[in-house]
């Protein structure tokens, strides 16, 4: 597979001006303090979305990590069933170091009592309530969320561009996503309550990118269904020219990724590293990021790490 720069419609601009060093990421430089000696940094593995491939937490967690590596910090991966606790707890404990999160679900760890609509808000309140042990550094530039996809040719059929076009013909269609999405409150009973859209049937599906038949890509790609829960970051949505639907009522919430650390164990010049990857991490980037993942070339997740760190002009590809 081919490493996809994509520029943003600043850096495109930039382009045409002959000013593209103008939207170059600063290169990650190594840290003078980082010694051979230094105590190594544990990097843990968010908990995912609904909806979500769980992979996708994984190489989060390794971008983070090769990053630091590239810097001189020794740092590794400590994967979601090695850790006991929640996020916030094990970054207390020092089982982890940095975890790199997904807003909406850190908040629903740390104040389940607390609800937040705006994405800002989330972030805002996630803040106020992270106990003083525990540090948050810049969201990345990426929003994630859920959505509602057909293909181009079930768009084309039934003239569907919104999830209010969807509620005229949804009891039609068959639809598929994941289990838990048949019964959360923003998944299908929202489409029934906000969009009048009760599908002929559901199907809980596996969320998983690779082409079998509990896949829901692959169902909705074969008309097994027509109407498909996916994640925007999922790159079979470009891939396969899906179209995701509108939300005018704004039923599925956006979230960000933010890593969060442990304010004593992660000094200011190691933030830094991981707050450049976050300005590089875009919704589009974080699209490419799990697209690269799938390329066998690469092998392991750390390698992938390191192609996309190396894509983004982050780090040399010696490093």
């Amino acid at each position: 597979m081919v490493l996809r720069q994509v520029l943003s419609g600043a850096c495109a601009v930039a382009l045409l001006l002959g000013a593209l060093t103008a939207c170059t990421p600063e290169p990650i430089v190594g840290i003078p303090a980082a010694s051979p000696g230094a105590e190594s940094l544990v990097v843990g593995t968010p908990q995912v979305p609904d909806g979500v491939n769980p992979l996708e937490g994984a190489l989060l967690a390794n971008v983070y990590a090769a990053a630091l590596n590239a810097a001189g910090v020794k740092t590794s991966v400590k994967t979601a069933n090695e850790t006991q606790g929640s996020l916030v707890s094990n970054l207390q404990l020092s089982s982890v170091d940095i975890v790199p999160v997904y807003s909406r679900v850190a908040l629903a760890d740390v104040a389940p009592a607390l609800t937040a609509e705006a994405t800002a808000e989330v972030l805002e309140a996630l803040k106020t309530s992270l106990p003083d042990e525990v540090g948050i550094l810049d969201a990345a530039k990426a929003e994630v969320s859920d959505a509602m996809v057909v293909t181009a040719v079930t768009a084309q059929k039934h003239q569907l561009k919104s999830l209010s076009d969807l509620g005229k013909i949804c009891d039609k269609l068959s639809m598929g996503g994941s289990a838990a999405f048949e019964s959360a409150d923003r998944g299908l009973a929202g489409l029934g309550s906000d969009y009048n859209c009760v599908p002929k049937t559901y199907l809980p599906l596996a969320p998983n990118e690779q082409p079998n038949k509990d896949s829901v890509v692959w169902s909705l790609l074969r008309d097994s269904i027509q109407v498909a829960e996916l994640h925007r970051s999922s790159p079979a949505i470009e891939d396969n020219s899906l179209v995701v639907l509108t939300d005018p009522k704004q039923l599925f919430l956006t979230q960000n990724v933010v890593p969060l650390v442990a304010s004593k164990k992660v000094p200011a010049e190691v933030q830094e590293v991981m707050n450049k990857v976050s300005a590089a991490l875009t919704s589009q980037e974080l699209t490419n990021l799990n697209r690269l993942s799938q390329d066998t070339q690469f092998g392991g997740l750390a390698n992938v790490a390191k192609a996309w760190l190396v894509q983004q002009g982050l780090i040399k590809a010696s490093s």
